[in-house]
């Protein structure tokens, strides 16, 4: 399936051999810069990998740099158990081309966004990152999805900088929602219709001053009002799930108000599912949060992708080394 959208196999260069043989894998965790240790995937994924004799090394996604024509980042090695509201300890440059696996958990500051990029790009080749690369680019933003009518079931889906343009499409439906293309937590999505006499100044807002924005405008779900399932992939393989149901206003995201509920996927959904894994293993994506509303897909979370505290919460199960295992990595020597 991955070749036939039209890409050329960049995503597995390494030897196998090489990206599973746990006696020579040394990770690195690309984060946010915070001032502790935060409860949150990569603080589960460090501790389970470290039980497994496994080198970690957590570096700070916004300190990536090119220094004496080597891409650098500062961080530290991880030594012993992370512990959620202890302080970071000093800092040292890191070269990452040093490691096996760069596991990107943050895409840090915005306006830098493309540098870090480009600056991953050009260790694509002697490093294995985690989502790849090309997932980040495409998944992340909400075109490829849209682009992609033989493979997804996405609302019907317009874009532009042209809030104008925009306003037309908006009159010729019932309801939309509308967001930046590439947002998270719920954050600036509307419930617009044509009666509503705050459209036109949202999409402007969207679209900015300058109208040098892209803004989303997205038919509506109905279906969404029974509730979102978030679902949890590892390695291609579904490995839990939980129903957001919307409480404050129509966003289904926790941040935002919204509830969460234990379920199970129907018969049908884990059939797409299990579709939908093995795109997302041929295409680089190992761990990925999938919003859906069967049969729509509202989105995939492929950077630092929620759920893992939030299926704790309501399951009792920590995931954490059911994620590391369907990835691939295993214990030192074994």
């Amino acid at each position: 399936m991955y070749r036939a959208l039209g890409y050329t196999s960049l995503l597995y260069r390494l030897p196998v051999s090489f990206l599973l043989n746990a006696s020579r894998l040394n990770i690195a965790f690309l984060i946010a810069d915070t001032d502790t240790f935060i409860d949150g995937n990569y603080l589960r994924f460090a501790n389970e990998l470290l039980s497994l004799d496994i080198n970690i090394t957590i570096c700070l996604v916004d300190s990536i740099s090119l220094h004496h024509s080597d891409v650098t980042a500062n961080g530290f090695k991880v030594s012993t158990r992370l512990n959620d509201g202890d302080r970071f300890p000093v800092l040292t440059r890191h070269s990452l081309v040093e490691f096996s696996h760069l596991w990107v958990l943050s895409l840090g500051f915005r306006h830098s966004f493309l540098d870090k990029m480009q600056l991953l790009y050009s260790i694509d080749d002697k490093v294995r990152i985690i989502n790849s690369l090309d997932a980040i680019m495409h998944l992340k933003s909400k075109y490829f999805l849209a682009s992609k009518p033989e493979l997804f079931k996405y609302p019907e889906s317009f874009a532009s900088t042209n809030p104008d343009e925009l306003y037309e499409i908006l009159c010729t439906g019932d309801r939309w929602i509308t967001k930046p293309p590439a947002g998270s937590l719920g954050r600036d999505v509307y419930l617009l219709s044509a009666t509503d006499p705050n459209a036109r100044v949202i999409l402007e807002n969207l679209c900015g001053p300058d109208r040098n924005q892209f803004a989303l405008l997205q038919a509506y779900v109905p279906e969404i009002e029974q509730g979102e399932k978030r679902v949890l992939f590892a390695g291609g393989k579904v490995v839990g799930q939980y129903l957001r149901i919307a409480v404050a206003d129509h966003r289904t995201n926790l941040m935002q108000g919204a509830k969460s509920e234990p379920c199970e996927l129907t018969t049908d959904e884990a059939a797409y599912c299990r579709k939908l894994g093995s795109f997302l293993k041929e295409f680089g994506a190992d761990y990925v949060g999938l919003d859906l509303v069967f049969p729509w897909i509202i989105e995939f979370n492929v950077i630092n992708a929620g759920g893992l505290l939030t299926i704790e919460e309501l399951t009792g199960q920590d995931l954490s080394s059911t994620i590391i295992s369907e990835i691939g990595f295993i214990k030192a020597g074994s």
